[in-house]
């Protein structure tokens, strides 16, 4: 299917609460952040006005989101959902403790500690969700939190199974959720800059992408034992198989290598780089092509995800791309690769050949790309990313990652995954989301879900 252009206009969500401001501040579209003059009392925006969040998750990825929400004065994070007490009760008290600060205060209590997410589902008084939770939990967190008339911030990749994705990307539509992919690179201006040179011609006809991002590691079976108090394990599984409860498969990195709960790094870091040659040449994202490659497994252990792979994907038209782990042999990062040169971009920066690419004079014609609001110091985008999510949900206008874009980036780390699993050569057609004429590769689009976390 073909992504919905950029900045198309949302309806709003049926259900969920709409407090926000008119006028001006409702139509915030620029990099600012937001002005002195709306603000209340030390900088906080007045209660009414303010997007209301709730955390699914807060292990490393959510604290981080935090962090990220921090500097940005128009949202409260009212809720917070995590199966294990005590990194619930942890963030609980940085989330406090931020607002504590900004009214002048000693303590502040307004963040409620959720151990089962369908409660703060059934909450009125929130307007979006941060999904933070391991992969194997977004297609029902996400699918839910969307019925529910909620706007999402969805981690990558969007879904740990393709045809979850689907019915997510369809669903926001349906309910006109604005819905930001966690893929942040988009959020930092580098990233802009390599995918603005490809798409407006400047490397000449890119007839190449290479891709590489880090590779999977083995980990050994550990004993099993009894969950840690307030750890509630059966919930943490959800919708995976259950296996008994041991140290190290719930935890990073062991969970991200075991194909129950994540596609490993082949998707799960894949999608932030396979996300960026879309950005930059869109039949990527659109067009039908063949993949094939090569990858090794662990031999040993609970993981069975991919150490290590090289992919071959070729479209109709010419255009190849070259998907490794890093160094296997291609660099971490993105590199278009055209007639007239070539752009590589990772998140240590940007490099060109020739290298006046870099300070080349735009033409008045060329197309922009979405650019989301600066913030100096920001190294990973984080904020910037945070601050174009709260920026769409306030015009009701697409985010800087749409799930189109998402989905489909997470669906060629999927492809490539079940293209080696199969051991042959498979044509993946994006317009129909199915493999053509292989029924073994289509079945392995989704897989039965634990009860009661079936959609």
């Amino acid at each position: 299917m073909i992504p919905v252009p950029q900045n198309r206009e949302l309806k709003p969500p049926p259900l969920s609460r709409r407090r926000f401001v008119a006028g001006a501040l409702a139509t915030v579209a620029g990099p600012q952040l937001i002005p002195a003059s709306a603000l209340g009392m030390a900088g906080q925006m007045p209660p009414s006005e303010r997007i209301t969040i709730a955390m699914f998750g807060v292990g490393n990825r959510g604290l981080g989101s935090l962090g990220a929400m921090r500097p940005l004065p128009d949202h409260q994070v009212v809720a917070i959902a995590d199966c294990r007490r005590a990194r619930a009760d942890l963030a609980q008290n940085q989330v406090n403790a931020t607002y504590a600060g900004r009214l002048g205060k000693e303590q502040f209590t307004g963040c409620e500690i959720y151990n089962d997410f369908r409660e703060v589902l059934a909450r009125d008084d929130i307007d979006a969700v941060w999904g933070c939770a391991p992969d194997h939990w977004h297609g029902v967190h996400f699918l839910r939190a969307i019925e529910a008339g909620m706007d999402l911030y969805g981690e990558k990749p969007v879904t740990r199974w393709i045809a979850e994705g689907i019915r997510v990307r369809e669903a926001v539509r349906r309910y006109g959720c604005v819905f930001q992919t966690g893929t942040q690179q988009r959020s930092q201006g580098h990233f802009r800059q390599a995918c603005e040179l490809a798409r407006n011609g400047y490397l000449g006809k890119v007839h190449t992408i290479e891709v590489g991002a880090p590779g999977g590691r083995a980990y050994p079976a550990v004993a099993p034992s009894e969950p840690p108090e307030g750890f509630d394990y059966d919930m943490w599984t959800g919708p995976a198989p259950y296996f008994p409860f041991d140290t190290s498969r719930c935890e990073w990195l062991a969970m991200y290598m075991i194909s129950h709960y994540c596609a490993g790094f082949i998707t799960n870091w894949g999608v932030h780089h396979l996300d960026i040659a879309g950005w930059g040449c869109p039949e990527v994202f659109q067009k039908p092509f063949e993949v094939e490659g090569t990858g090794t497994l662990p031999t040993e252990g609970m993981t069975d995800t991919w150490i290590s792979w090289n992919m071959n994907l070729r479209w109709e038209n010419g255009l190849r791309m070259r998907f490794s782990n890093s160094g296997g042999p291609y660099k971490q990062g993105c590199r278009f690769i055209g007639d007239a040169g070539w752009v590589h971009v990772n998140r240590a920066g940007i490099s060109a050949e020739p290298n006046s690419l870099l300070t080349v004079q735009r033409k008045p014609d060329d197309m922009p790309l979405h650019a989301s609001p600066g913030f100096s110091g920001d190294r990973h985008g984080y904020t910037a990313h945070t601050a174009d999510f709260f920026q769409s949900i306030r015009t009701r206008r697409d985010p800087v990652s749409p799930v189109e874009e998402g989905h489909a980036a997470s669906t060629i780390g999927n492809v490539c995954d079940i293209s080696l699993r199969l051991g042959r050569k498979l044509t993946w057609d994006p317009a129909h989301d199915r493999f053509v004429s292989d029924d073994d590769a289509n079945a392995m689009l989704s897989r039965a879900s634990r009860s009661p976390w079936s959609i």
